[in-house]
């Protein structure tokens, strides 16, 4: 079982492409308030600087690429200590034209930025792979792995180009973009564990632990009780469960009933199944410890949490 591509697609993760910021020169500066998402941007031209608050201004340079999982406000600029504009009035100065690109003018070598976000049903602060990743994750181009860039060409060749379908295919490509950067950080976090948060991202990399995550998302309708997982991967009860809690910073069933919820989430919002058939599908024996475990991780009982997703925002 592939737990990350699967958790992604319990939560309906997919990437969308926002605009292109285009400059000359560095008399230039753009503020990003806080996203209600995680949002990302590739230097597809040029050079510029990432001020985020709280740490120190950092250089993007060509094939960069930058993720900011939890939405943190931040500036974009032509020079480190560059005064920066809110997007919303760069935007209204300088209209996207219709491929998306706001040319914010300018004399000097070109910049081009590619900015995006992603999408995903559920709190942003507790969505399982985001809620795990620190505020900024910024992967050096002239340091990333050969597929990675593969990826970072092509979407950046994609902006650019007129061809049919150029769109959609950028867009799809933003989500296998999410996934090379977990990689890339995933990599370095584990030449650095110290420096990497506790999560069940990290836990994946231990062969046993991340087969017991792989047994939990291959079928967590089962009854698995702490014992069995140990037996399964070959450990004792006591080793198997403070390992367990050590890596992913939860106990095992705790883990286990967060899947079987979003599992079950996923089922409110996109199917008409009863909400007792749904309960039974994802593991619990009654409506009611259903319902009880339903409203402790997300805060609604099932049935108001379907009603919820069902209507219009503004409503």
């Amino acid at each position: 079982m592939d737990v990350l591509g699967d958790v992604l697609a319990t939560t309906g993760f997919k990437g969308v492409l926002l605009a292109q910021l285009s400059a000359r020169g560095a008399n230039w500066g753009c503020g990003l308030e806080r996203l209600g998402t995680a949002g990302f941007h590739l230097i597809a031209e040029g050079t510029c600087w990432l001020r985020v608050a709280g740490q120190p201004p950092q250089q993007l340079v060509p094939g960069d690429v930058v993720l900011l999982p939890h939405g943190e406000p931040h500036h974009l600029a032509g020079g480190p200590e560059q005064a920066a504009v809110p997007y919303a009035e760069l935007e209204a100065a300088h209209p996207a034209d219709r491929d998306g690109i706001v040319d914010l003018g300018g004399d000097g070598p070109v910049v081009r930025v590619v900015c995006g976000k992603f999408e995903y049903d559920g709190d942003a602060s507790q969505h399982p792979v985001l809620s795990a990743l620190p505020p900024v994750i910024h992967v050096p181009g002239m340091s990333a792995d050969p597929e990675l860039q593969g990826i970072v060409r092509l979407l950046a060749a994609e902006t650019t180009r007129k061809r049919p379908g150029a769109r959609a295919v950028a867009a799809r490509l933003t989500d296998v973009l999410f996934v090379q950067v977990i990689r890339a950080w995933l990599d370095t976090a584990a030449s650095d564990p110290q420096s990497a948060p506790q999560s069940w991202l990290m836990a994946l990399r231990d062969p046993r632990i991340g087969a017991a995550l792989s047994l939990i998302h291959e079928a967590p309708q089962q009854p698995w009780t702490v014992e069995g997982l140990a037996r399964d991967v070959a450990m004792s009860r006591p080793a198997f469960a403070r390992q367990f809690k050590q890596l992913v910073g939860v106990s095992p069933l705790a883990y286990l009933s967060r899947v079987r919820i979003a599992l079950a989430a996923r089922l409110l919002r996109d199917t008409d199944q009863l909400v007792s058939d749904i309960g039974e599908a994802v593991g619990y024996t009654s409506e009611f410890a259903f319902s009880r475990a339903f409203a402790r991780e997300r805060g609604l009982p099932p049935g108001r949490y379907r009603r919820t997703c069902l209507t219009p925002a503004g409503l």
